[in-house]
């Protein structure tokens, strides 16, 4: 193979991976032979964004809107429907310890909550 051919002659540089394949870097291809050529593509035309006429476009701002508010209206539904639950029930409340005085050095966030809750 040429490649190869070149590589050992030294017109070629490469180096040998881990498993001892020769690598090829693609900078090197192309000081060795050049840019490759470059086929001009036919131009297609790009396709430009359809372009609605006034009435196309209100009615779809219509059906967008249609749609916004039969969404609101099931959203009002559904809260409806929600505020007709019953309430949850709430846990025991938990019997108040004593106030601590100031002393008392604050254990966590309870304690903290206690002490304002005492000031009232």
């Amino acid at each position: 193979m040429t490649l190869h051919r070149h590589c050992d002659a030294g017109r070629l540089s490469s180096v040998l991976s881990d498993d001892g394949q020769r690598l090829i870097d693609l900078s090197e291809l192309i000081r060795a032979y050049g840019e490759p050529p470059s086929y001009k593509t036919p131009n297609t035309p790009q396709k430009l964004p359809r372009r609605y006429t006034q009435h196309e476009r209100d009615t779809l701002l219509l059906n967008e809107l249609q749609a916004l508010r039969d969404q609101v209206t099931a959203l009002q539904q559904e809260v409806s429907e929600l505020r007709r639950l019953p309430a949850p029930e709430l846990p025991p409340s938990e019997p108040q310890s004593t106030p601590q005085d100031a002393s008392t050095p604050i254990k966590g966030f309870d304690d903290l909550l206690q002490r304002f809750e005492s000031r009232r």
